[in-house]
């Protein structure tokens, strides 16, 4: 779909050390067997290009790599200088785009370089111990593949956006034991998972006016959630007892989700 000039965005969503992380990247980079969502799309991506490429069309792929921490956004490809400053501006005809400023895009020409940079993303990726997970995802990371296409043949010309989103976990702060900093990011990332929830009710039931700017997650997103776009969110429960209310909350949120029907989506080709 992302080919095909559609917004694509996959999300994983579900409490701390649910196993998120591992379905977006896999247990490690080595590990081809055990691929995450972020592999296997790249790939998936690459070998529908080469079927395309006998009706007529080239692509292009540029990728960035971020995370939303404390409502902050930080580059995972770039050196992290505490003076560079990234905001999210709306950019394109009419304003349609959605851009982070000063963020490390790399042009994409092969499966084999999204290795490296999980690699890259992964060292630099804000982690913490929690009463709940001992290395806890501390951000919401964004992988964002830019796809520009055209057909020689047909002159036409598309663009698309895939989004493979790892959400920071939900958890409750009487179990996660959080204190100080941690206490800080557990409410940022609760404050910002219920601001997702938002958003994606006020698309379900229609409303006039959506809370996109509520968080830094859903401004990114807004191309992605709402109108020209298809949407998957994976929701990601623990097997473990002590984890059943929850698991329950993240049913009830899947729920809610599953129930929002959002429209027909239009592909952006001329």
């Amino acid at each position: 779909s992302a080919l095909d000039g559609y917004n694509v965005c996959i999300f994983a969503y579900g409490q701390t050390g649910s196993g998120k992380t591992y379905t977006m990247e896999g247990p490690s980079v080595e590990d081809e067997e055990n691929r995450g969502m972020i592999s296997r799309a790249v790939l998936q991506i690459f070998s529908s290009t080469r079927e395309l490429e006998d009706k007529g069309w080239q692509y292009e792929f540029e990728g960035s790599f971020l995370e939303i921490y404390n409502e902050t956004i930080r580059d995972l490809l770039g050196n992290h200088a505490a003076d560079v400053k990234h905001e999210i501006k709306m950019t394109g005809t009419g304003g349609n785009d959605v851009m982070v400023t000063n963020l490390t895009t790399v042009p994409i020409t092969c499966e084999n370089q999204i290795t490296d940079l999980l690699k890259m993303a992964s060292r630099n990726r804000a982690v913490g111990e929690t009463n709940c997970n001992e290395r806890s995802s501390r951000s919401h990371s964004v992988f964002r593949l830019k796809i520009t296409g055209c057909n020689d043949i047909t002159q036409e010309q598309c663009k698309g956006t895939l989004n493979l989103v790892d959400l920071a976990g939900s958890e409750r702060l009487k179990e996660s034991g959080a204190t100080g900093q941690r206490l800080k990011e557990t409410q940022n990332i609760n404050k910002s998972l219920s601001n997702l929830g938002n958003v994606i009710m006020a698309l379900g039931n229609k409303e006039n006016h959506v809370p996109y700017r509520n968080s830094k997650l859903t401004y990114l997103l807004q191309n992605s959630l709402g109108g020209n776009s298809k949407t998957l969110m994976f929701v990601n429960v623990s097997p473990r007892e002590e984890n059943f209310s929850e698991t329950l909350n993240s049913l009830r949120f899947a729920t809610k989700v599953n129930q929002c029907n959002i429209g027909t989506a239009t592909k952006k080709s001329k």
